[in-house]
């Protein structure tokens, strides 16, 4: 599938609300066992206003067709308010836009999506990621930014392809960036009951599992 500007835009506006609702400000802790160690490990992952503009393959332009750079946060803006134009903005000249695009509308899952994470394996010449996260069909591309990870890519793309060991998520946390501890809990691996593991002091810390009750499966 090619996309029209006009496609990507109505897209990537769509996407914007959904992000703004389900992502933005939000802090993810997937834990996950390491395979090569069996070592119960950690990431936080956060999702700011300026991340968003790098998940959608997409540039903005000034009158005369110049790249804007450090437009994030303006970029991120204008879709949320419905003002950006089609003469706004350009395709990556890269040719990742479209693998973007397409990618774009399962980021907004990406909790329900991701059972597995690892280092990336620098497989994708144009995938620039210290770690990923997700499925079979998704796979969300992270950067480390100081002591947490941000997106900064995603593809649809089973991601055993892209990390040599791949490591099984047991938990995602979420919380607002602002809160102390972990109390939403968007994920738990099929069968596992949080309360049975035991988890690393430091993870225990972080979390709050008061109101959860293992359901079974």
């Amino acid at each position: 599938m090619r996309f029209t500007k006009e496609e990507a835009r109505r897209l990537v506006l769509n996407c914007a609300k959904q992000y703004k609702e389900k992502l933005l400000n939000k802090k993810l802790m997937v834990i996950y066992r390491e395979r090569k160690d069996n070592v119960i490990r950690y990431i936080e992952v956060v999702f700011y206003e300026r991340n968003y503009q790098h998940l959608t393959g997409l540039e903005l332009v000034d009158k005369t067709g110049n790249v804007l750079h450090n437009q994030s946060v303006n970029f991120y803006r204008k879709c949320v308010e419905n003002k950006l134009g089609r003469d706004e903005f350009v395709f990556k000249a890269d040719g990742t836009t479209r693998l973007k695009l397409l990618a774009l509308p399962s980021l907004m899952d990406v909790t329900k999506i991701t059972k597995i994470a690892g280092n990336y394996n620098n497989m994708r010449p144009y995938l620039f990621v210290d770690k990923v996260m997700g499925g079979v069909n998704f796979c969300l591309g992270l950067s480390k930014e100081n002591e947490v990870y941000v997106p900064s890519s995603a593809l649809l793309e089973d991601i055993k392809k892209l990390t040599d060991v791949p490591s099984q998520v047991l938990a995602i946390f979420e919380k607002e960036i602002d809160s102390n501890v972990y109390s939403t809990i968007k994920h738990v691996a099929k069968g596992l009951n949080l309360k049975n593991i035991n988890l690393p002091e430091q993870i225990c810390n972080m979390i709050d599992l008061s109101g959860y009750e293992y359901r079974g499966h």
